[in-house]
């Protein structure tokens, strides 16, 4: 449940941890520094990634389908900070489709291409666990691009999710939420080795994570399906 700590489970939201999400799926979707799946669907993710590390921690829910915020104490987390400052600036409630969208793309005030894709990218750089490098392009500047610090803990999320799966325990908390995003955005096609009753079981148990993640996930299923049917 969230709020505990497992030695085993380093990842999981303590007193004092947050719940990153967006972090491990970032790790997930890479293979080294190259991104494994399409870089559209996977910053749709990681925005719904962002919202339900704010969802979780009791800041955000959904009211229908609209995001509501239920909670404007600052999170701890700069990224976070930065999210939930930008739902709190506007007018009106939205809904979450609308939300998943502005927070994938790019917003008029920043030069980032994929806005959540680059912001998980920014904070793993600021907690050590990516560094930038440059990637040349045939046209045009070269646009940077991220390679782990440490390989087996860019990797150890895999393995983590492979084992618990393959051994047939429960998932914890955290891990139920992350199986969920990969499900939706087709991470789980590189993540894991299991058998499809074994996937099919992961994706059941994703949907009776508390609310409102079920409900951010099956919005996030409707967006990248829309966008596979766009680039196809």
């Amino acid at each position: 449940m969230f709020g505990s700590t497992d030695d085993n489970h380093p990842h999981t939201l303590g007193t004092s941890r947050w719940p990153l999400f967006a972090d491990d799926l970032f790790r997930l979707a890479h293979d080294g520094p190259k991104l494994r799946v399409d870089q559209d669907l996977i910053s749709i993710g990681l925005a719904c990634a962002l919202l339900a590390e704010l969802a979780v921690t009791n800041h955000l829910t959904v009211d229908g389908d609209i995001l509501v915020v239920t909670g404007r104490r600052p999170p701890p987390d700069a990224l976070a900070h930065t999210v939930l400052t930008e739902i709190l600036s506007q007018p009106d409630p939205a809904p979450v489709p609308d939300w998943l969208r502005y927070l994938s793309t790019r917003p008029a005030y920043t030069s980032a291409q994929f806005y959540a894709y680059d912001q998980v990218a920014c904070r793993l750089v600021r907690s050590g666990d990516l560094v930038e490098v440059p990637r040349k392009r045939l046209f045009g500047p070269p646009r940077s691009g991220y390679a782990p610090t440490d390989n087996n803990k860019a990797y150890w999320t895999c393995a983590r999710l492979n084992t618990v799966a393959e051994r047939g325990y429960e998932f914890d908390a955290f891990d139920q939420v992350l199986a969920g995003l990969c499900l939706s955005t087709g991470v789980y096609r590189r993540v894991f080795s299991s058998p499809a009753h074994v996937i099919q079981r992961l994706g059941h148990d994703s949907r009776r994570i508390r609310p409102p993640i079920p409900t951010l996930l099956r919005h996030l299923d409707r967006l990248v399906g829309n966008t596979i049917a766009i680039s196809s």
